[in-house]
């Protein structure tokens, strides 16, 4: 008994220990995916505009920092080009439909919970959210306009990972990004034309459906 004893007591630590070598300290990662939706409502001089950012490809990067078993610091990059089409209407005037080239980018710090499945150590159903900016490009070559817009932002996410090896997964990801745009926002300005248009105080909300690949160390 008294050896059981003794080598339960060695192994245990010995367990312990080798489980935590197994814990990926660190994580690098890449997607691909598809952006939907995004669009503000508000006013210029005397017009009521619409600007509405086209659904397109969209792709980043990820880093991941564990901090404790099941939770990791994420830093995240993404990007969307796409195109705006901007609707404006006055009174008593046809309305003018114009667009863009545009370009999305989100830098964004936060966190990351990973779940163990009973039984299933291939699968880790993640949930994170971080807080960020977002970086609203918008130019048009012909007129030679260019435009850049910074802005805070909050980012929620749903997903799973699936591991392959020890040192490679596979992961999946649904995105909610709320941009947020202060009361009386103005976006899209000119030296000349002015702003394109005046926000009252609303988001701007996408949706990101993604898949990519990582790699533990």
């Amino acid at each position: 008994m008294a050896v059981c004893l003794l080598t339960l007591g060695v192994s245990a630590p010995a367990q312990a220990q080798e489980a935590r070598k197994k814990q990926a300290r660190l994580e690098l990662g890449a997607y691909g995916g598809y952006t939907v939706g995004g669009s503000a409502e508000g006013v210029s001089t005397l017009n009521s505009v619409t600007a509405d950012i086209q659904s397109a490809p969209s792709y980043g990067a990820t880093l991941d920092l564990a901090i404790r078993p099941g939770a990791f610091l994420e830093i995240l990059y993404g990007r969307q080009d796409t195109e705006i089409e901007v609707t404006s209407v006055s009174v008593g005037i046809p309305g003018t439909r114009n667009r863009y080239d545009f370009l999305v980018q989100y830098l964004q710090i936060g966190g990351l919970a990973e779940f163990r499945v009973p039984n299933v150590d291939w699968l880790r159903p993640t949930f994170g959210g971080t807080v960020g900016a977002t970086v609203f490009s918008a130019s048009n070559p012909e007129s030679a306009y260019e435009y850049e817009e910074w802005r805070a932002s909050l980012l929620l996410e749903l997903g799973a990972k699936l591991r392959i090896g020890e040192h490679l997964g596979i992961r999946l990801r649904a995105k909610l990004i709320s941009t947020l745009l202060p009361e009386d926002s103005a976006m899209f300005c000119g030296n000349i034309s002015g702003c394109t248009l005046l926000v009252a105080g609303q988001g701007v909300f996408q949706g990101e459906f993604s898949a990519g690949a990582y790699v533990a160390f």
